[in-house]
């Protein structure tokens, strides 16, 4: 199919367009190309550039960019990355990153353009086959992908990039030429300048032949998750767990499948066959034991207890005995992003979390451990422990898991439980409620 048909295509269902321009080859190719339907086909165009800021010609790059949508008369936005810290794996964050803006800044109805090409879903194939990868991975880039409603569309993905190339230079288009696309230390580009090049040269077809087994693959990952898909939700326990009692009636073969989209659901880089294979001899040896760990990895850690696996990510340890709440501001950041917790004066039946208002001689505390024992609705004085085992909040949980106090009375622990201390009987009350995310709008 040829560069002008498959925009074509594209413009007879979609209007508008936010395009990822890099000011390379491909992206410059696909803005010049967009931009000669926008009259005829009465399209929306925007660009965004993302300044890595990784080198010296970033900032002629980034001028490159606007000096052509000037041009074209096309809005840019300009974003920039820093990533001068990051030590590893520094393609993989950029992606990351990148794609993060490109979201953030897609409206409602726009469709996010890139200009992947086919020789870019050779080299991803082929960095696939060299780790390994199972059927996700052999499926290379994706022509189309919606995420949270949001449309990304690759429209030269059947598209040689020699043929890129020669419209560029028939119309006599400008472009940026990365000097680290030429550094072999990178695996992409070891396999781009040194490896395909030869392959090609003995099979020509070799591209087209990627192409297919791609597309094979694809269908085959989709045909997998459709005939395991019931037994996906039945494994699954509050959405996020595994209930291995029904895990370890499959086959092995399911249940490794099975494992590996646990572990996509919960956004967990995919592991290789041998540690997946570790994973369930640790599951076999420890199915009965509670709170013990199965695997450990840098930022998460997956945990069996009670018959049950969990992905736990790890939090720093919160050294601080306590934090003080201004009880005149009605929202509170906890600390190590745990969260927010929020008062609201509106009255709920049976509602756990109503509560007194603190007198004015008391001041709010949250604290996250704590040695002494509290007194509950019955008058029964429980240990944290024993508070943490009647609410069925997990080990790893309890650390992290606050408790409000006025002073030095323990009042309330949100959604959990309130103490004898914290009942509003006829008392001024309000609500404190919990949320797990950061809250950062300035309402004060």
């Amino acid at each position: 199919m040829s560069i002008n048909k498959n925009i074509n295509l594209l413009t007879n269902k979609y209007k508008n367009f936010l395009v990822g321009f890099s000011g390379g080859l491909d992206s410059t190719v696909l803005l010049y190309k967009l931009n000669t339907f926008k009259k005829k086909k009465n399209i929306n165009i925007r660009a965004i550039h993302i300044n890595h800021n990784i080198n010296y010609v970033s900032i002629k790059w980034e001028k490159h960019c606007k000096k052509i949508c000037k041009k074209l008369k096309i809005n840019l936005i300009i974003k920039k990355m820093y990533l001068r810290k990051e030590k590893s794996n520094i393609e993989h964050k950029a992606r990351k990153k990148r794609y993060f803006f490109f979201h953030k800044n897609l409206l409602k109805n726009e469709i996010l353009l890139t200009g992947h090409h086919k020789n870019d879903q050779c080299e991803s194939i082929l960095l696939s086959i060299k780790r390994g990868s199972g059927l996700k991975g052999l499926s290379g880039i994706k022509k189309y992908i919606k995420i949270n409603k949001k449309i990304i569309i690759r429209p030269f993905l059947n598209i040689e990039k020699n043929k890129l190339i020669k419209y560029a230079k028939k119309h006599k288009l400008i472009w940026i030429n990365d000097l680290n696309n030429y550094n072999n230390n990178y695996d992409r580009n070891f396999f781009r300048l040194l490896i395909i090049p030869k392959i090609l040269k003995r099979w020509p077809y070799f591209l087209h032949n990627i192409e297919r087994s791609a597309n094979i693959c694809y269908k085959q990952e989709i045909l997998l998750n459709k005939l395991l898909k019931n037994k996906f939700k039945k494994i699954l326990y509050k959405k996020k767990a595994i209930n291995l009692k029904y895990l370890i009636n499959y086959d092995k073969e399911e249940i490794f499948f099975l494992l590996r989209k646990w572990l996509e659901t919960n956004n967990k880089k995919m592991l290789s066959n041998k540690l997946i294979n570790l994973l369930w001899i640790n599951i076999l040896k420890l199915k009965n034991k509670n709170n013990k760990q199965l695997l450990n990895f840098k930022k998460y850690s997956i945990y069996i207890h009670k018959k049950i696996i969990f992905i736990v990510n790890k939090i720093k340890k919160i050294t601080q005995k306590k934090f003080l709440w201004d009880k005149k501001k009605y929202i509170f950041n906890l600390p190590n992003k745990l969260g927010y917790l929020f008062i609201t004066k509106k009255k709920e039946k049976n509602n756990l979390n109503l509560i007194r208002k603190p007198y004015k001689n008391e001041k709010i505390y949250i604290k996250f451990r704590i040695k002494k024992k509290i007194k509950l609705l019955n008058n029964k004085k429980l240990s944290i422990k024993k508070i943490w085992q009647k609410y069925k909040v997990l080990p790893w949980e309890r650390n992290t898991t606050p408790i409000i106090f006025y002073n030095k009375k323990a009042i309330l622990s949100p959604n959990l439980f309130i103490t004898k201390e914290g009942q509003p009987n006829n008392l001024p009350s309000w609500n404190i409620n919990i949320k797990k995310k950061l809250f950062r709008k300035n309402i004060y």
